[in-house]
């Protein structure tokens, strides 16, 4: 299933990752659980893109 606002959707993803990795700069002990979170949302922004339905076991 195709989202039909998936742009936007990805764009959102796009800046949540952006968000919390730059948490980093603020919280430098939490670097790797921030890196962890922004590589979740990055690929929710590729299943979303590709048209994937999105699935949030997939993030593991």
């Amino acid at each position: 299933m195709h989202l039909s606002n998936a742009e936007q959707w990805a764009q959102l993803c796009h800046r949540q990752a952006e968000l919390v990795e730059s948490l980093s700069k603020t919280f430098p002990e939490r670097r790797e659980n921030h890196t962890d979170l922004g590589l979740c949302w990055r690929r929710l922004e590729q299943q979303v893109l590709r048209g994937e339905t999105p699935r949030v076991d997939d993030l593991k």
